[in-house]
C-alpha cells in the first residue's frame, strides 16, 4: 500500500496559511492571553477558517482560495486602518501568508476555468 501524493496545491497553500495562523495565534495568547480582547482573540485563531477553506478547496478550489485572500486582506486593510506601524509589525508571518495565498488563488485559476474549482480531490 503506497500513499498518494496530494496535487491539491489550493487545498496544501490553505493548510499553509492555516498552520502559521495557528502558531501566531498560539503565542499570542500565551504572551498576552489577559490583554487580548475579543477581536484579538477571534483574528488569532482565525487558523481554524483557514483549515475549513483548506478542506472546501477539495471540491471549490477557487471560491476556498478567494475567500481565503479576500479574509486575509480585509485583516490587512483594517490593520493599515488603526495604523501603518501595526501594518508593518509581523512581516516575517504576512509575507509568507500572502505568497500562500496568491499561490492558492492562481493554482485554483489554473486547475479549471469554471467558478466550481473543477470538482472533486
Amino acid at each position: 500500500m503506497s500513499i498518494r501524493k496530494d496535487k491539491n496545491i489550493t487545498a496544501l497553500a490553505l493548510f499553509g496559511v492555516a498552520v502559521i495562523q495557528l502558531l501566531v495565534g498560539f503565542f499570542g495568547h500565551f504572551l498576552y492571553g489577559g490583554q487580548m480582547g475579543l477581536f484579538d482573540r477571534i483574528i488569532s485563531f482565525s487558523g481554524f477558517i483557514y483549515i475549513a477553506l483548506g478542506i472546501a478547496a477539495r471540491w471549490i478550489r477557487f471560491p476556498a482560495a478567494l475567500i481565503g485572500a479576500i479574509l486575509y486582506a480585509a485583516f490587512l486593510i483594517f490593520q493599515a486602518s488603526r495604523s501603518v506601524d501595526l501594518l508593518m509589525t509581523g512581516l516575517i508571518f504576512k509575507i509568507p501568508i500572502i505568497v500562500l495565498l496568491i499561490v492558492a488563488v492562481f493554482s485554483a485559476s489554473k486547475r479549471s476555468p469554471t467558478l466550481d474549482g473543477g470538482g472533486g480531490v
